[in-house]
């Protein structure tokens, strides 16, 4: 029979497997801390836990670190708390000073290392100087006052000088300085009076003394004035705020303050329980923001009608109000509130007073508000000086803040680690809120100089479980420019980096926790997470 050939054999097509997972965006949380609203209604770009990450326009970014900068103090073998820290800024800045007290002494810190002796036996009983400069026809001052110590000044030409007993009139336990309409202006300590230098353009001469008690209408003293330059809508003008231990901020306006035709109250207000100890508020842009049980207070929305303690919510503090609040409550007798602003790193800091061993900060972006809180940053005491950060330890060093690579650097450049960053975003229910999600990968997305070290975990069910451990970074060597040889050496520039993690979570809300150290200003842009999408039930 003929051969028939066989028909050829053909395997069957089988059909792809079908997708299952999903990938969604979760944005930087660039929105900072927030703490006001429901966990369940934040913002995706809001965070539930911001630690040494900065929140900018474009993603969070990591803090800069802190060096020792001088030596302690010693007495009889034992370091004395660096309590003050403060600068003088000359007219040549050849001649800028650093200055700190501990042990009832001043020292000068300009070059770092050894302090060297300035003025011994100043009298203050607790090294707390409140200090300002006035420029006068006759000379650049510093302007500095301490409870026991009394009134001192610097210049460059005089250098220090005890003012006390030239200032007649003047108790010797005077607590702040302020500059005002050209005169020097002081409160003492458990006074309701303040008192003034009668002559304008003057650092001495007689003082007077200027009631204040009708403004303290929740009693206490007065703890500390500010002059505040605010456009009144017809024309720029400095008015004077006075701050009272319990609460009480009063304006008042004019020239001079012996004549009621040139001196008057502009109004009253309430803010809270003020810190006790510390410069607890500070100049930002037009404004005076003001510490207090309320939270932080801007002058501008006091003095408009804005700020109440019913409109807390909607203030400058308002994704914080719930924890920085009571922690001012709590923490107001203490020793030091410390707040300032820190133009290259564009945050506004408030350093709480130390409590139970854990120093923390609290940083707002000052162009979008946004806060974080800073940790790892011992701080006693604090000064900004020509825009670097100065701040005081209790173990007697002063070092400089928000400055190099590392935390903890000695003077000698030698130890220190790069700053840990910690982040837990917004929960989120990627739009299907009543599905059950198997969370699997995730891809971080990074800029920066180096692929920062990290740790990734996804919190579900509005949890904020800690990763445990901690990172470990190592800088890579890159050449630096005019020393590496051309064609061998690495070079580093700013670059995006980003690499997929392995998770687990099951749940129907999840939230990247994200702990990262690496170089400061890497950024962590954004992530990307992959899931499963389950039923209902």
């Amino acid at each position: 029979m003929p051969l028939v050939p066989l028909k050829p054999f053909k395997v069957p097509r089988r059909a792809a497997a079908a997708q299952v997972a999903q990938s969604f965006i979760v944005p930087s949380p660039t929105g900072g801390l927030n703490y006001r609203d429901p966990i369940v209604a934040m913002a995706p770009t809001d965070a539930v836990v911001l630690k040494n990450l900065i929140p900018k326009q474009q993603g969070v970014e990591l803090r800069k670190g802190w060096q020792e900068f001088s030596s302690a103090v010693m007495d009889g073998g034992s370091p004395q708390s660096a309590e003050s820290v403060f600068g003088y800024r000359a007219p040549n800045p050849a001649n800028d000073k650093v200055f700190m007290a501990a042990n009832g002494n001043i020292y000068d810190i300009t070059a770092g290392g050894t302090p060297v002796l300035a003025v011994a036996t100043t009298g203050s009983t607790a090294n707390d100087w409140w200090t300002t400069q006035f420029s006068t026809p006759a000379d650049t001052f510093l302007l500095a006052v301490s409870p026991g110590a009394g009134y001192w000044t610097y210049s460059t030409t005089s250098g220090w000088v005890n003012r006390t007993a030239s200032t007649t009139g003047l108790p010797g336990t005077v607590r702040t300085v302020a500059v005002w309409k050209q005169r020097v202006w002081f409160t003492v300590d458990q006074s309701p009076n303040v008192f003034y230098i009668n002559t304008v353009n003057a650092i001495t001469g007689a003082c007077t003394s200027f009631p204040m008690g009708s403004i303290l209408r929740n009693g206490g003293y007065v703890s500390a004035m500010a002059n505040w330059t605010t456009d009144a809508g017809i024309s720029i003008d400095d008015y004077l705020v006075v701050i009272g231990t319990e609460g009480d901020v009063a304006v008042w306006e004019g020239t001079d303050p012996t004549s009621a035709a040139t001196f008057g109250l502009k109004g009253s207000w309430y803010v809270g329980p003020v810190p006790r100890y510390g410069s607890y508020f500070t100049d930002l842009g037009g404004d005076v923001m003001i510490v207090s049980s309320l939270g932080l207070v801007p002058m501008s929305r006091l003095f408009t009608g804005q700020f109440s303690a019913d409109t807390q919510n909607v203030g400058p503090a308002a994704k914080i109000q719930a924890v920085f609040a009571p922690l001012v409550q709590r923490l107001r007798e203490q020793k030091f509130f410390n707040v300032f602003t820190v133009p290259d790193s564009e945050v506004l800091v408030i350093s709480m007073p130390v409590d139970g061993g854990i120093y923390r900060q609290f940083a707002m972006n000052m162009t979008t508000g946004a806060w974080c809180e800073f940790a790892d940053m011992p701080i006693r005491s604090a000064a900004v000086i020509g825009g670097n950060l100065y701040f005081g330890r209790s173990n007697g060093t002063v070092c400089r803040g928000l400055y190099g690579k590392l935390d903890g650097v000695a003077q000698n450049g030698t130890g220190g680690n790069y700053p840990l960053g910690e982040a837990q975003c917004a929960f989120n229910a990627f739009g299907l809120p009543a599905q059950l999600k198997a969370f699997g990968m995730t891809r971080l997305i990074f800029f920066g100089s180096a692929a920062p070290s990290t740790q990734v975990t996804v919190n579900t069910q509005y949890l904020t479980s800690d990763n445990s451990g901690a990172p470990a970074f190592s800088a890579p060597n890159a050449a630096l420019w005019d020393s590496g040889v051309w064609n061998l050496a690495l070079w580093v520039a700013a670059n995006n980096y980003e690499a997929w993690y392995g998770v687990t979570g099951l749940g129907y809300y999840g939230s990247l926790r994200l702990k990262m150290r690496g170089a400061p200003g890497t950024t962590f842009m954004s992530a990307h997470m992959l899931m499963q999408m389950g039923g209902v039930m």
